[in-house]
């Protein structure tokens, strides 16, 4: 795969926008001149809808400096963090980019798992530890095989979710022969997305000034939940063909569809050691949208161009020139991918949170189309 000089991708939420994603993108621009977002839509990783449009979250990272913003699709933008990272990745390798970027709060750590991630003997094990141990979830799992390795301090280290992605980035990477991945130091006391979220209107306190605007009308993390209660209520097919549900989980998930009583009961019926809040999340959006295994394995088919800098119109002609995927610039041009009518069956539903347009006729954000 050709890779186009001076060029990095950061794969990202923007969930919303905020001042780490600043430090991550200056540090991107001390490698490449150009550096693009690969962004989830309107679902993320951990099972929420994003705060925002995806769109408008698109449109905040362009006017902060980055040159362009592509999608991660769905469903894969709300896989498990091996899932995710691989399509991220997949993409950023079919597009073109050189580096992929990341933060992390502890790199040294990172790069120490990653290489026993990388082991080719690794996955063999942590699958034999999962069958022994009915209740180990795969996260636990990693947990236990890199503390083994490696020791205590990088195992507690790899329980933070900037350290787990950063270390599948780099797997993933691997895998495909993708672009190196360089894991760049978080900031101190930078406040993470969820803690900006759980302000509410008070988020755009501490979002950068250029992306305020585009998050001053958010919806909450469960604002799904009716839907997911829902599908949960009237699912009646086999849980364990779709996504992320196996035998067990699929038997939490049908006592709780007779126990609960209201959405908030959903997912506190299903916990357990080997199930997070996160995993059973993620089942039911598998429930909600039928999310296959073989949907979820496949290859990303097309990347949609959400936003980018006028002046960096050049180098996205040359991606979209050398891209081994398209490069949709309007939606109805992607209505042949069966991918994309999964996608737009998802965002019909969800853009009546947002109050946004059809998604078949949204155009990318042009930051400086006008100067």
């Amino acid at each position: 795969m050709e890779r186009i000089p001076g060029t990095a991708a950061v794969i990202c939420e923007f969930n919303p926008f905020h001042y780490g994603h600043m430090r991550v993108l200056a540090e991107a621009k001390r490698r490449a001149g150009f550096v693009c977002g690969i962004m989830s839509g309107s679902l993320v990783q951990r099972g929420y809808p994003a705060c925002a449009d995806r769109y408008l979250r698109a449109a905040a990272a362009a006017e902060c400096g980055y040159d362009a913003v592509f999608s991660l699709p769905f469903p894969y933008s709300c896989l498990s963090a091996r899932d995710f990272a691989s399509a991220g990745v997949k993409i950023a390798r079919s597009i073109g980019m050189s580096v992929i970027v990341c933060g992390a709060e502890d790199p040294g750590s990172v790069r120490a798992a990653a290489s026993i991630l990388c082991d080719t003997g690794f996955a063999g094990r942590a699958d034999e530890l999962i069958r022994a141990e009915k209740r180990l979830s795969y996260p636990k799992a990693v947990a236990r095989i890199i503390a083994d390795a490696a020791g205590d301090k990088i195992a507690a280290d790899m329980a933070k979710p900037n350290n787990i992605l950063a270390a599948e980035y780099i797997r993933a990477s691997a895998a495909v022969s993708g672009p190196p991945v360089e894991v760049v130091q978080r900031g101190a006391g930078e406040e993470s997305a969820g803690s900006l979220r759980s302000r509410g209107a008070g988020m755009t306190e501490g979002i950068p000034e250029p992306a305020r605007r585009f998050f001053f009308d958010t919806v909450p993390d469960s604002a799904l939940d009716a839907y997911l209660f829902s599908a949960l209520k009237t699912f009646s097919g086999d849980m364990t063909l779709l996504y992320g549900i196996d035998r067990t989980l699929a038997g939490r998930l049908a006592r709780a569809a007779t126990a609960a009583e209201k959405p908030e009961d959903m997912v506190p019926l299903c916990r357990s050691a080997a199930f997070t809040d996160a995993r059973v999340r993620r089942a039911l959006i598998s429930l909600l949208f039928g999310i296959t295994r073989e949907q979820a394995a496949a290859d990303p088919e097309y990347t949609l161009l959400l936003s980018a800098r006028a002046a960096s119109t050049p180098v996205i002609r040359n991606i979209s020139g050398i891209s081994e995927i398209p490069v949709i610039t309007r939606p109805s041009d992607a209505a042949g991918f069966p991918g994309f009518i999964r996608e737009a069956k998802a965002e019909s539903l969800l853009r009546t949170l947002y109050g946004s347009p059809d998604a078949r006729s949204r155009t990318p954000y042009i930051q400086g189309a006008d100067e």
